[in-house]
C-alpha cells in the first residue's frame, strides 16, 4: 500500500472535513492528519500525566509500607465487621 492509510469515515465526519476543508483552504488529507496528530498529542499528555500519577501513587505506596506500622489482615477483617454491625444498628429503625 505504499505508507497510505486508508480511513472508513462515516458521512457526519465526512461532512465536517469538507467544511473545515471549505474553510480552511485545506486538503482532505491534511485536515485528517492534522486531526490525528492532535489526537494522538493529546493522547501522549493524557498518559505522560497518568504515569506521574501512577509513580506518584506507588511511590507513597512504597513510603507508607517502609514506614507506617502494617495491620494485620485479621484486625483489618475485625475493623471492617465492626462498621458493617453499627451501620446496621443505626440504620435498623429505617429498614421497612
Amino acid at each position: 500500500m505504499n505508507g497510505r492509510v486508508i480511513l472508513n469515515l462515516d458521512e457526519q465526519l465526512i461532512r465536517c472535513i469538507d467544511i473545515e476543508k471549505d474553510r480552511t483552504g485545506a486538503t482532505r488529507n491534511g485536515i485528517v492528519v492534522r486531526i490525528l496528530e492532535n489526537h494522538f498529542t493529546e493522547q501522549q499528555e493524557k498518559q505522560k500525566l497518568y504515569d506521574e500519577w501512577f509513580i506518584a501513587e506507588v511511590a507513597k505506596g512504597v513510603k507508607s509500607a517502609r514506614e507506617e506500622p502494617l495491620v494485620e489482615h485479621e484486625d483489618v477483617v475485625k475493623q471492617i465487621r465492626a462498621i458493617i454491625v453499627e451501620a446496621r444498628e443505626k440504620n435498623a429503625s429505617h429498614v421497612v
